[in-house]
């Protein structure tokens, strides 16, 4: 049985605008042990997807539709007949069998706390540890995650830390209690590109030694090239390609797909080639496409694009796309 499963997802926000479409019926399953790499621009729906599993939504978001299965259990909201009962039952899983680290780590830990009060929260929050047990652990958790002088360091304050030891520290939060699966919200923004190396090593250490799932939120392709197993590629709110990351590298089916690998360089290469960014704004979600999300911005596009969304095409195990361009009556181009 898979780990998490999400079937049609729809997730919407209320504004004065209307509302905007940011999850538009988006299905996947992710096994115990794997880790999944969701990518896209910014405002394709990646974040929300997230925060619509591990309720994490704005007030003014809501899930309308679709099914969460986590660990076996139906977590949609809509399981729920008061909001309350769900935000009960969703903060006994956050912290505990589900976890996140958020993109921000200064904006996430409380500037007026001592780390050692953040570390063992979750613990003392969802186990029956004591606070000396809470305090070893979080001590060994420092450890692993590669902070310097762990009994000096638990009892000082989050903006004594560099950026990168603020994730790392975000990091032994969320590996507190365990947890079967871990969300990574662009975790390695706000860092530079040597310290972005050592957290994703870190991450990917991590996941082999506790067989934890791992969703990893990005917009870089980059990122996701040694981390994930598999990659989902979003745009205009929807899974526009999933595959193993060989499928997505070597085997692009969708013009998107196809858009965000030209953007990347590949040292692979011989000859210096010019990185082509893809032309056009992602669309307005408050009023999406009617067919494609991609059309207009598709050099690829045909007329059934713009009218009618294209359905899901098996191209090999595990590996699907949603694009006209593989139904058996395109003309092939």
């Amino acid at each position: 049985m898979a780990l998490l499963v999400v079937n049609d997802l729809r997730t919407e926000f209320k504004t004065d605008s209307g509302r905007v479409q940011a999850v538009r019926n988006v299905s996947f399953q992710l096994e115990q042990g794997e880790a999944l790499g969701v990518v896209g621009e910014s405002g394709s729906g990646k974040s929300q997807m997230m925060y619509s599993i591990i309720g994490l939504l704005a007030e003014n978001g809501i899930v309308e539709s679709g099914k969460i299965l986590f660990d076996g259990k139906d977590i949609s909201p809509s399981q729920f007949a008061k909001k309350k009962e769900y935000d009960e039952f969703m903060r006994e899983i956050r912290g505990n069998s589900m976890a996140m680290i958020f993109q921000d780590p200064m904006t996430f830990l409380n500037p007026v706390l001592k780390v050692e009060t953040q570390l063992i929260e979750p613990m003392l929050n969802h186990t029956d540890m004591t606070k000396e047990q809470a305090r070893e652990k979080a001590l060994d958790l420092l450890r692993k995650v590669g902070i310097p002088s762990p009994e000096k360091r638990i009892t000082q304050y989050p903006f004594e830390f560099s950026g990168g030891m603020r994730q790392r520290i975000v990091i032994a939060i969320a590996l507190a209690n365990n947890p079967k699966l871990i969300i990574a919200d662009e975790p390695t923004t706000a860092l530079d590109v040597t310290i972005q190396a050592q957290v994703l090593e870190l991450i990917d250490d991590l996941k082999r030694e506790s067989n934890s799932a791992i969703i990893m939120i990005t917009h870089d392709l980059g990122v996701v090239a040694k981390l994930c197993d598999r990659i989902a590629i979003m745009y205009g709110g929807k899974i526009v390609e999933i595959g193993t990351d060989k499928d997505i590298f070597y085997n692009p089916k969708h013009p998107y797909t196809e858009g965000l690998l030209r953007c990347i360089s590949n040292p692979e290469d011989d000859d210096e080639k010019s990185l082509t960014p893809i032309a056009g704004s992602p669309p307005d979600l408050l009023n999406p496409p009617k067919g494609c999300p991609f059309v207009d911005r598709c050099e690829k596009a045909m007329r059934v694009c713009k009218d009618y969304e294209p359905e899901v095409t098996d191209i090999s195990k595990g590996h699907q796309c949603a694009c006209w361009l593989l139904d058996r009556r395109a003309v092939k181009q």
